[in-house]
């Protein structure tokens, strides 16, 4: 009789935990989904000076799978967000630059705070300066984006077209 009460104890707590639907989470899901999208194709780094962090940058890669039948040869884009502690107005170019496997950017752009290109996209901060940095085309899958400083050395943001974090597996 104990146990015929402990399971019915048990299977109506489990039963009145769990959730009946997961529309909450799809529809979550859905609103933010720029958002994940972007953040898989974001990476930061940072450049210290004794521990202390000097310079804070993120770049986000934006890029649209062409369709395969057009070999289409588009810039790669990027939304770079830069705070440099020393610089109230975070400049690219002078001190700081980017490079992506070894070519200089084609254009880097000053982004205002309102700009449709931060929308979606992750770490959006009131003390960043955003630029939108345009290179030219690569065909390599996997690049990377070199960011350097004169004064506190460079960091490397691995980048790829493809999902960079999914292995290409076969079933067995």
């Amino acid at each position: 009789m104990r146990i015929l009460i402990g399971l019915t104890t048990l299977l109506l707590l489990l039963t009145a935990c769990s959730s009946k639907t997961d529309d909450p989470l799809k529809q979550r899901f859905e609103k933010n989904k720029t958002t994940y999208k972007h953040l898989q194709k974001t990476e930061k780094v940072q450049l210290y000076d004794h521990n202390i962090t000097k310079v804070f940058l993120t770049a986000t890669y934006l890029y649209a799978r062409s369709n395969k039948l057009k070999k289409e040869k588009k810039d790669e884009q990027f939304v770079v967000g830069v705070y440099i502690e020393e610089d109230q107005f975070n400049q690219l170019g002078k001190e700081y630059n980017l490079t992506l496997e070894g070519e200089k950017p084609k254009s880097i752009q000053p982004l205002s705070k309102q700009s449709p290109y931060l929308e979606g996209i992750p770490f959006v901060t009131e003390w960043n300066s955003y630029y939108l940095v345009t290179f030219p085309h690569t065909v390599s899958k996997k690049f990377t984006l070199l960011f350097e400083s004169r004064k506190y050395g460079q960091k490397e943001m691995p980048f790829s077209k493809a999902a960079k974090y999914v292995e290409n597996t076969k079933a067995f």
